[in-house]
Formats: structure tokens, sequence, C-alpha cells
């Protein structure tokens, strides 16, 4: 993930940004040293608190990370499982207390007794076969469980092709932002959050705030306990986030767009 943000805001020009510098200041020892962090306050000229309140927001670049060789999954579904304890007695087995870090959360809600283990999340029975998942990688596995009641699949729908979604950006662009707009009032559609907000009236409100640069801003983050909808989508259907961000952003007048990636989901 951490690499993932830095290419993307390469491609905006920005190649002197302080999230890289951070991210590649504990690439060796797992959070920046703290002679960085007074280095990078005085080359983009901010305060010592800054850039300590930016490393130490991310489990990944956190001062508590430095030396951890695996991590526990501390989120809400693995907890309330009563399932942590036993995944790190066993733990302990292979690795010393000071190598053993937490990570909130993993997105493996379904089935919990999460970890994680050279950058790769694991879950369920795989605690019984660590000696194995240490000494050869494991294949990635997208395990879900998704059940829908609903007549027809949405989340699990068949993934449209890229010629197919060229096809109706096409159409997007031919009939334009009002157009496109109408059609999201029409469908009703809302919000996948708690709120279930009408996503037409959001778009609306964005479409008429004057403003010189409009971004868009893809929250992929998901701390929602026992959610993983949004891992579904990043791994399997990323078409379908990438096309919601570009419609989105013919829509409000957008020209410049930002997918937040949680750390903890890895593969992304």
């Amino acid at each position: 993930m951490p690499e993932n943000l830095s290419a993307l805001s390469g491609r905006k020009g920005l190649d002197n940004n302080l999230f890289e510098k951070l991210v590649e200041g504990a690439k060796e020892s797992g959070t920046p040293a703290p002679e960085l962090l007074r280095d990078l306050a005085e080359e983009f000229l901010i305060g010592k608190a800054v850039t300590y309140g930016s490393a130490s927001f991310y489990d990944f670049l956190k001062p508590d990370h430095q030396g951890k060789k695996v991590h526990l999954c501390n989120g809400s579904a693995c907890l309330l499982a009563n399932s942590q304890e036993d995944v790190l007695q066993k733990l302990k087995n292979e690795f010393k207390d000071e190598e053993i870090g937490h990570m909130c959360c993993l997105g493996r809600c379904y089935e919990n007794s999460s970890f994680q283990l050279n950058g790769q999340n694991y879950s369920g029975n795989d605690i019984d076969n660590l000696s194995n998942l240490i000494s050869e990688a494991k294949e990635y596995d997208v395990n879900y469980l998704l059940n829908s009641s609903l007549p027809r699949p949405v989340l699990t729908a068949h993934q449209l092709t890229i010629e197919q979604y060229k096809l109706f950006f096409e159409k997007i662009n031919e009939k334009g932002a009002d157009w496109a707009l109408d059609e999201i009032k029409a469908s009703n559609i809302r919000g996948r959050g708690g709120a279930g907000f009408p996503m037409g009236f959001k778009f609306e409100s964005a479409k008429n705030t004057a403003a010189e640069q409009k971004y868009i801003v893809c929250n992929a983050d998901e701390g929602d306990p026992g959610a993983f909808s949004d891992r579904y989508l990043l791994e399997e259907q990323p078409l379908s986030v990438l096309f919601g961000m570009l419609t989105a952003g013919i829509i409000v007048g957008a020209t410049r767009g930002v997918l937040y990636i949680r750390g903890a989901y890895a593969k992304v």
C-alpha cells in the first residue's frame, strides 16, 4: 500500500513528498528514526510535531512497529470472537515478544484468528500451519463468505470488461455531466456507509460549488468492525471503483482523484 500511494503521488507531480520519505525511512527498521523526522521537518518547513504525528498515525510507521516481524489483528471482530489470545500464544512459539506487533484491522472479519506475516494476511486455520508459512510463501487465496438475500447479486455481480466500461464512459462523455447526474438521482442510489446518504444529492452539491480545483477522494480505509466489502471490490472489481471515481469526476468537475487504501490491505 505505501508504494501504491507513492506511485500515485508521483503521477500527480509530487515527486518530493513527506509521506513517501516517511515510508522509505521506515523500511529498514520499521519506523522512521527521530533524526529523520527532525530533518524532514526542516526540509518541509513544518514543525517536528507534524512529522511525528504523520508517522505515528499509521500502524506501519509507528515507533512501536520497530523490529516487528509479525502482526496480530486487534480489530473488533477478532477480539469479540475471542480468537486472538490463542493466535498470540502460537505466534510466541515462533517469535520473540518484541517481534510481535498489532494491526487493526486485517479485513478477515468473516473467519477471525487474523495475523499478518511478511506482508500477507492470514486467518482461520492458517495459524495452525505457522511453521510452513514462515518457511515458504503461501499462494494468496481470495476467500469470501458473501451471501445476499437480494433477488439479484449486486456486490458480487459479474464484472464488466474494460471494453464495456469504455462504452459506458464514452456515453457519459457524449451525453454530459447533467445527464449522468440525472441518471444517478433517478436510480436513488445511496452511499454504502451506515447513513445511506443519497449519492445524487452529494454529487449535485459538489457540482454546484464553485472551486478552481476539485478532487474525487475514494475512502477505501474500511475501518468499520466486521466490514470487508471494500476489500472485495478493490481486489476483485477494481475497474468498478475506478469507473465510479471517473464518473463522479465528470459530474462534479473534478480533474484529480485520490484513492486511499489502508496499510493493512497489503495485497491491494
